[in-house]
């Protein structure tokens, strides 16, 4: 921290700056004597954890099925319903008689 550049800066910041880097040394943590508990010992996974793992993704993803599921009933409910809604309003028109096509009484040669 000694090597801090403080030259071009005013007098009051580097007497600052001074004051921070010894308080950050006199503060700075001491090593510590006790001794840290070990870590645990990693071993590799083994078939039975990834059957486990796998088993476990199975599981959420059929509770993502079964609420696309869901969704995708109420969406269909909804569907059903606006169509029962405009199919109620409509009116029957009987035009389906005026577009059909009658068979011509004679056929002209052009």
């Amino acid at each position: 921290m000694s090597n801090v550049n403080t030259d071009g800066l005013p007098v009051e910041m580097q007497q600052r700056i001074a004051e921070i880097i010894e308080k950050a040394k006199s503060t700075a943590p001491q090593a510590q004597p006790q001794q840290q508990a070990a870590a645990p010992i990693q071993r590799p996974p083994t078939l039975m954890d990834h059957t486990v793992a796998l088993r476990q993704e199975v599981a959420a993803l059929r509770n993502e099925l079964h609420a696309v599921a869901q969704v995708t009933d109420a969406v269909g409910q909804a569907v059903g319903q606006l169509y029962q809604t405009f199919l109620g309003e409509s009116q029957a028109t009987d035009q389906g008689s005026y577009y059909q096509a009658e068979a011509p009484d004679e056929v002209s040669d052009y």
